[in-house]
């Protein structure tokens, strides 16, 4: 649990103060009592109580815009250890301390979050700490205030899907339908991939709808039939296979054509590289002077020290020659290789029967055709047969929620019912949860729609959840209590002092009206009393103007 938490900044009176100590079930940051003393930092202690589970939103607050960057630090007691930490507001580093809060060693916030998931059990199938505590810390500033979604966060435009995702795994009933979950998602990336060959044309294009595969059967009936009088017009036995193998004979023989020619290419190259290096592109000595009889003024020694220079780079452009004709020999040889072994092909196939080019090419074409549609048919049934294999997954993944969920919806229901008529001394409806499906959920509370209403029901849900599954903790802000009557708020109070192990961090004024048992339980659980001026979180208000 959150034991302590202490900053340098934290005044009152202008001297720093003492650590603020937690404990077990209901901790109170308490603001003025008749409720007139506005922006002393209650939902600040509040964002900072979730800065220390992990949160970010303290990062954006007031208080750092107007301080700078600050260092938290904070203690976690787990069993019979404690725990000492510290977190600067500037990056996503958590650094472990000893006691006296000197500096250990750092981890990472992701790394810190799975630790606090350990240490309070919640390392459940498909539970994440951060997004599952998050959403329970309802504290101004975080926008998940929304009383009609209280499943989800960003002002409840998160979708419900995920929101009801997050409930099951919270329940420890993700694993119960995670079989399913693959089984429909695999049945997804199926069609997905269908879909992706169809769209490269690794697979042929199926075709779109009944009626057109009813008319690819028609037309494959009719082809088969203008291939037998085909077949018949040659008055001899056609076998398919004798003709699939004389195709296929042809079909080598192209590819040896084409294989020579680049051959040929690569030949015509390497003659003309080896024929550069055999005759060469500098003069012999019997060359100048040859050249120096017909011209007796010519400047011999000029000449031989620019030869001199030609030479260096002929011997720079023969080793760039020997490299090119290496390259080109490299290159023929595989060739030649495949020019062998299309030419063996060649040689082991022998038709039994001799057909017409004629004849070749419309039988061909025909067979071409009805493997065609063939093939479109074929990916038709494909298609189809991944779409009633996803129905299928769905409406297995479907009836295993429904029991999943009907089950979260029954317990959660029940809880609230117990809590409401505490509150309400069982006069009123108490609110309701319907789970419509995976996806859809309703929350209100019957025949009553008012503000304070609402926001009951919203506490209500939150005790609700952390009553029957391992949250280890929630955090309810002023602002949750404002429109709602004090008979109320007295009996949340002594509903939220009925908790002994995990925690509850509340905030709270105006309590001046509140039952004398309520009051009583407020004085015995505040950590840490707030008012105007000198006495703020930070010991000033900084939204005061400043006077002359």
């Amino acid at each position: 649990m959150l034991k302590e938490i202490r900053c340098n900044l934290f005044k009152q009176s202008g001297k720093v103060r003492p650590p603020i100590v937690f404990n077990k079930g209901l901790n109170i940051i308490l603001g003025s009592v008749p409720g007139k003393a506005g922006s002393i930092g209650k939902s600040t202690m509040l964002l900072i109580i979730d800065f220390v589970f992990g949160g970010n939103t303290y990062k954006k607050s007031d208080a750092v815009s107007q301080l700078g960057d600050h260092t938290i630090f904070f203690k976690f007691t787990f069993g019979n250890s404690d725990y000492h930490f510290a977190r600067n507001t500037s990056d996503n580093i958590v650094a472990r301390c000893d006691e006296k809060y000197n500096i250990l060693d750092s981890i990472e916030l992701n790394d810190f979050t799975n630790w606090l998931s350990q240490k309070y059990g919640m390392n459940l199938p498909g539970v994440q700490f951060r997004n599952t505590i998050s959403r329970f810390f309802r504290i101004y500033g975080k926008n998940n205030f929304n009383e009609q979604r209280p499943l989800q966060v960003r002002g409840g435009s998160e979708s419900q899907k995920d929101a009801i995702h997050i409930l099951v795994a919270l329940f420890n009933l993700y694993s119960s339908i995670l079989v399913f979950e693959e089984q429909l998602k695999l049945a997804d990336e199926k069609i997905t991939a269908f879909r992706e060959a169809r769209r490269y044309q690794f697979i042929p294009t199926a075709v779109d709808g009944m009626k057109k595969y009813e008319e690819n059967i028609e037309s494959i009936a009719s082809l088969k039939r203008k291939k037998h009088e085909l077949i018949s017009s040659e008055n001899k036995s056609v076998n398919e296979k004798d003709v699939e193998a004389v195709n296929h004979r042809n079909d080598l023989e192209r590819q040896l054509q084409d294989l020579r020619r680049v051959i040929r290419s690569y030949e015509d190259e390497l003659h003309l590289l080896k024929l550069n290096v055999q005759q060469g592109i500098y003069p012999t000595e019997a060359d100048l002077n040859s050249l120096q009889e017909f011209f007796p003024d010519v400047n011999l020694k000029k000449l031989i020290e620019i030869e001199t220079f030609h030479n260096k780079i002929q011997v720079i452009l023969m080793e760039e020659l020997d490299v090119a004709i290496t390259k080109v020999e490299e290159a023929i040889t595989p060739l030649k290789d495949q020019e062998k072994n299309l030419l063996r092909d060649m040689d082991s196939i022998k038709p039994s029967q001799f057909f017409t080019n004629e004849f070749l090419d419309a039988y061909t074409k025909i067979d071409r055709e009805i493997n065609k549609l063939q093939d479109e048919n074929s990916a038709f049934e494909t298609r189809n047969q991944l779409q009633e294999e996803k129905r299928r997954a769905n409406a297995r993944y479907q009836e295993q929620m429904k029991s999943v969920l009907d089950k979260i919806e029954n317990t959660i229901n029940e809880e609230m019912e117990k809590i409401s008529d505490i509150v309400t001394n069982d006069e009123y409806n108490a609110p309701k949860m319907t789970i419509n499906k995976y996806d859809s959920y309703n929350f209100e509370t019957p025949k009553d729609d008012g503000t304070g209403t609402n926001n009951r029901g919203l506490i209500i849900y939150d005790i609700a959840i952390l009553n029957t599954t391992v949250l280890p903790a929630i955090a309810h802000d002023s602002l949750l209590f404002d429109s709602m009557s004090r008979p109320d708020l007295s009996k949340i109070i002594e509903i939220y002092s009925r908790e002994n192990e995990k925690q509850i961090f509340v905030s709270l004024d105006k309590t001046n009206t509140c039952s004398k048992k309520a009051q009583e339980i407020i004085a015995n659980n505040t950590v840490i009393k707030l008012d105007n001026d000198e006495s703020c979180l930070f010991g000033a208000k900084w939204s005061k103007k400043e006077r002359k």
